[in-house]
């Protein structure tokens, strides 16, 4: 047979199609190498799309992949027969066959690395082939060939990275641990709150998640932390299931100006704060900052979009606000609600090096929906809450209206489920979208 058989240019074209018009897909096919394409042409291609990606820049067109594509005297000797008007022609014809699915991407992609495989598999076999008919190969000789050849497939194909005993990587583990060491003793990055960094800070490769009930400020809360990582440089997305983008920025004005968020709406604001206002919006212009708001958010996109950014803003601060479930079944919320802590923690989190913060709501019982399933795969667990009247008047009106309490701390110390003496006490203030430390109350002595 003949081995173009084992290609389809059509997959091939519909790739470099799609990545024209959706860039961030490239992100959901990390096992696809320009080497797997049989087309010399669309493997060059891809890989300059693929740079480009990795560099920030997501306009795919024919001026950039040029660019690319002359950067690299290797790629440049490969397609030198292919100048500029000749790659214009080539992504108008890619452009015929792109898809717009996640989907329908990864059934391309699917298709272009298992012929690649097979046309290996058939070159492995035909060396293989050859060496039987040597005389002097004998049977361990001929054992060890075979695991040869295999091994290589495996490499290509089956595993996406080198594997290295722990001895050899070591070194660079450890500094990896050290640098991520801030000046003050903590370690990863700091909450807003000194108090909660007692407990643990926004580690990269773990999920923190607000639980409080329904209008209790949880998503007040993850914006005053937005805030705080902007103000220390950290390169920050939020994903909001719920808020708009023009409502959230109304709110993150408020915050950050210390105006009431209605007088922000209304313009009922002084000549003064609106220079505030202007002086905000300034600020927020020049940070690395990405609000997105899109109820239906799919893993695929989300994970896309965060491989993106971390490539265009060094994305390091994940916000996503919040964790839900409309399922009528009980069972089947619980396993989305569990499935998408999964998610979070093991995808963004752990797959992208990325710090993750969100929130769920809790019901009138002040519990989650079968929190196992999202407490076994947090690394910080946090009850959020408004105090009573009575608490208030117990703690002193000086120790604020609302409190947080650790009850899962995998990276420390976490305060007892069953004290109900124990939380950190806060400061909330819904018209200015801010909560602050206040002074911490006295536990009272337990008398049995």
């Amino acid at each position: 047979m003949d081995i173009s058989e084992l290609s389809d240019i059509q997959s091939e074209s519909g790739i470099i199609g799609t990545l024209i018009y959706h860039p961030d897909y490239i992100a959901l096919s990390d096992y696809l190498k320009p080497g797997h394409f049989y087309g010399v042409e669309n493997g060059c291609i891809y890989w300059a799309i693929s740079e480009l990606f990795k560099n920030g820049i997501d306009v795919i067109d024919a001026y950039n992949i040029s660019n690319m594509l002359a950067s690299n005297n290797a790629v440049t000797k490969t397609i030198r027969k292919f100048n500029l008007p000749s790659v214009q022609e080539f992504i108008e014809l890619y452009k015929e066959t792109a898809r717009h699915s996640t989907e329908e991407y990864k059934l391309l992609t699917e298709n272009v690395v298992s012929f690649a495989f097979k046309r290996e598999l058939v070159k492995a076999l035909n060396r293989l082939t050859s060496s039987c008919y040597h005389k002097e190969y004998d049977l361990e000789k001929l054992n060890g060939l075979v695991y040869t050849e295999i091994d290589k497939l495996t490499e290509n194909f089956i595993t996406t990275e080198e594997i290295h005993t722990l001895g050899d990587s070591i070194d660079s583990i450890w500094d990896d641990i050290v640098s991520r060491r801030n000046r003050n003793g903590t370690y990863g990055i700091p909450s807003k709150y000194p108090l909660l960094n007692e407990y643990f800070t926004y580690e990269q490769g773990e999920l923190v998640v607000v639980q409080a009930k329904y209008k209790r400020g949880k998503s007040i809360f993850l914006m005053n932390e937005v805030v705080h990582k902007l103000r220390n440089g950290v390169p920050t997305l939020v994903v909001d299931t719920e808020m708009s983008t023009r409502l959230y920025t109304q709110r993150l004005i408020s915050h950050i100006t210390g105006i009431d968020a209605k007088r922000v709406k209304s313009g009922d604001y002084s000549p003064e704060e609106a220079k505030k206002i202007d002086d905000c919006i300034a600020w927020l212009k020049s940070q690395p900052f990405v609000h997105i708001n899109d109820a239906e958010m799919t893993d695929e996109r989300m994970f896309a979009l965060c491989k993106m950014l971390k490539h265009k803003i060094g994305l390091t601060f994940v916000v996503y606000d919040y964790m839900k479930s409309n399922e009528v079944s009980t069972g089947d919320n619980y396993n989305i609600l569990g499935a998408k802590a999964d998610f979070l923690k093991n995808r963004i989190a752990g797959e992208l090096d990325m710090a993750v913060l969100s929130a769920c709501q809790l019901n009138r019982m002040g519990e989650v929906a079968d929190s196992d399933k999202i407490n076994r795969h947090l690394s910080v667990g946090i009850k959020w809450g408004f105090k009573t009247q009575e608490a208030i008047a117990k703690d002193g009106i000086e120790c604020g209206n609302a409190y947080a309490k650790i009850y899962v701390n995998r990276n420390g110390e976490q305060m007892p489920d069953d004290d109900e003496d124990e939380y950190i006490d806060f400061i909330f203030d819904g018209a200015k979208m801010t909560i602050v430390e206040a002074q911490q109350h006295q536990k009272q002595e337990k008398h049995f």
